[in-house]
């Protein structure tokens, strides 16, 4: 097992390298580890997946904020906001 043990990240190492992933390259060494951990540990599949769905949801999300005008306060609002504060 100790052969084993050496070649297989656990599971907080293979989300890290999961996220990472979507942020830089990773080593050759980093990509076999995490594809070999993600083989055999179905939470670890899970996780990935979900991580994916995540980010997908939110590039789309801020794709479509960036496509609507900005908001802007009314006058009443503005007002109500600077009696409060004072």
């Amino acid at each position: 097992m100790g052969y084993f043990s050496r070649i297989l990240n656990n599971c907080n190492e293979t989300c890290i390298l999961s996220l990472r992933n979507k942020e830089e390259q990773l080593s050759l060494k980093q990509k076999i580890e995490m594809k070999i951990h993600l083989r055999f540990c179905k939470c670890c599949q899970n996780f990935t997946q979900q991580s994916d769905i995540i980010d997908k949801t939110m590039n789309q999300f801020f794709e479509q904020m960036d496509k609507q005008p900005p908001l802007k306060a009314s006058a009443d609002f503005k007002a109500k906001m600077k009696e409060q504060l004072k």
